[in-house]
């Protein structure tokens, strides 16, 4: 599998609500600060449960918007934009920005190493 496999597959899971695969997407040791968390989650453990969490949003969707690859030393660095949308009596988007860490773990398979994303403000002037 590629890199860029990786991404495809994150999406395709989120938008199955596949905890199990989406999960073992994720190195054991990565970290994930999540568009809908104000924790960090640095465990397998603890990336399941933002997944599960964030799986109970009725019609759960990402898709993507800019996504700017960039290779450093066989780490793949994915930095750009995607729009969350789920329904809550009503249609919600919310544009966001990412980056993903994906390396090879010691068996050779690419892993989501580091994944951070944060909501996009409203008026990102200052």
């Amino acid at each position: 599998m590629k890199a860029d496999q990786v991404l495809d597959d994150w999406q395709r899971f989120l938008n199955q609500g596949d905890l199990e695969n989406i999960i073992r997407l994720y190195s054991d040791e990565a970290i994930l600060w999540g568009t809908f968390s104000n924790i960090i989650r640095d465990s397998s453990k603890l990336i399941g449960e933002y997944f599960e969490e964030l799986f109970e949003k009725d019609n759960l969707r990402v898709d993507w918007g800019t996504v700017y690859p960039r290779v450093y030393d066989g780490f793949h660095l994915y930095s750009g934009t995607y729009e969350f949308s789920y329904t809550d009596n009503k249609l919600v988007t919310l544009p966001a920005r990412f980056t993903f860490a994906i390396g090879h773990e010691k068996d050779a398979v690419f892993k989501i190493l580091a994944h951070h994303s944060s909501l996009i403000p409203n008026d990102p002037e200052l």
